[in-house]
């Protein structure tokens, strides 16, 4: 009998880089924006997330996946700057978008999450 996993270790990432920007795409099963921080310290970027997900508890049969509370520390392979940083949410995916370049004055900065509501129309 296993205990139950409350951090989920090293969720997969994936970088690629294009447009003069770095972006890093991380699956988080459950996340919501507002309980996902996303934190940019020099070249090192910091993910935390708290997935809700209420069938968790289930008398499961087969159970390959968890949900417990993420952190990943992502060293990237070049500089950026946290002026221009996005991180939006999308189906479960954490995507950060990082301007390629040198900061100024290198500090600890957060940035917002932001979860674009598909459903709705745009306005025009």
């Amino acid at each position: 009998m296993m205990a139950k996993q409350t951090a989920v270790d090293d969720p997969p990432v994936n970088v690629y880089e294009a447009n003069d920007q770095l972006t890093v795409a991380i699956p988080i099963p459950g996340a919501h924006h507002d309980t996902t921080e996303v934190v940019l310290a020099g070249r090192k970027l910091i993910v935390r997330a708290e997935p809700r997900y209420p069938q968790e508890q289930q008398h499961y049969l087969r159970h390959e996946w968890s949900v417990g509370t993420w952190h990943r520390e992502v060293d990237l392979p070049k500089s950026v700057r946290s002026n221009g940083a996005k991180a939006t949410l999308t189906h479960g995916i954490l995507t950060i978008s990082l301007p390629i370049g040198t900061e100024a004055t290198p500090s600890r900065a957060t940035i917002p999450v932001i979860e674009p509501t598909s459903h709705q129309a745009q306005p025009h």
